[in-house]
């Protein structure tokens, strides 16, 4: 006697709820995709940028199960669809799931513009649709923070001190601060090296003079980065925080 094949997502759809439906397909791709081994994550390490996202408030007593497993589901779809947009393989990028972010390690022939313009502005705008269509508790704020350097991987996954740098970017006191003051759905730090690297010659769309110099003082980390949010929404923002360094002193 054949057996009855499993319902398709399509069927479950017709039976639960949306965020269950979501989440159940971000589980299936976290499966299929972020856990699987990339091709070139081979013990050694590669010279690459990293992109770290994290979703601000997201234990927000507000945010039970069911709504945060819909965030989970609207991040990753919004990423997606933006690195897909921007031109960067979704599928060939290294992804580890954080709960409340994602960590993404991008392949080292890509663009490091790419992610800083257009990437930013494609998770802005997927962050828009999202929150047009979501309840207060279920719309996402999300902290965005670039950085390049090697990046060792190991048969666990990826370390290195340029991983490090980038969470204590995300981290970072007087970015949170800034973008809190905002209100903004997106906040952009990028490292100091990202900036002389790429970011001050200006190529493509990117302008230097929307980017704004900080202090980043987390743990035992003591260094510059940039923060950039749309024009008119920034730097009156930054300016209310005495620890912010401008462009002119940092010598930019």
């Amino acid at each position: 006697m054949m057996e009855t094949p499993c319902p398709r997502a399509s069927g479950l759809a017709r039976s639960a709820s949306y965020a269950r439906v979501a989440a159940a397909g971000v589980m299936g791709r976290l499966s299929a995709r972020v856990l699987r081994p990339r091709p070139y994550a081979v013990a050694g390490s590669l010279q690459c940028a990293v992109v770290a996202f994290d979703v601000v408030g997201f234990g927000d007593r507000r945010r039970d199960d069911e709504v945060q497993l819909y965030v989970r589901a609207g991040l990753y779809r919004i990423l997606e669809e933006a690195f897909e947009d921007t031109g960067v393989p979704w599928r060939e990028c290294h992804r580890e799931d954080r709960g409340d972010g994602v960590l993404i390690v991008v392949p080292a022939l890509v663009a490091t513009e790419l992610l800083i313009s257009p990437l930013a502005e494609r998770v802005r705008a997927g962050l828009r649709r999202h929150n047009k269509l979501s309840s207060e508790p279920a719309q996402i704020r999300l902290r965005m923070a670039l950085h390049a350097g090697h990046v060792r991987f190991d048969a666990y996954g990826v370390a290195g001190q340029t991983l490090v740098h980038a969470f204590r970017l995300l981290e970072a006191p007087a970015f949170k601060a800034a973008f809190a003051a905002t209100g903004l759905e997106l906040g952009c730090v990028v490292s100091d090296r990202l900036y002389d690297d790429v970011i001050r010659h200006g190529p493509g769309l990117i302008d230097p003079d929307l980017y704004d110099a900080i202090n980043v003082s987390v743990k035992e980390t003591e260094a510059r980065a940039w923060v950039h949010f749309p024009p008119g929404a920034f730097r009156s923002a930054l300016n209310a925080w005495p620890h912010i360094v401008g462009p002119a002193a940092a010598g930019a």
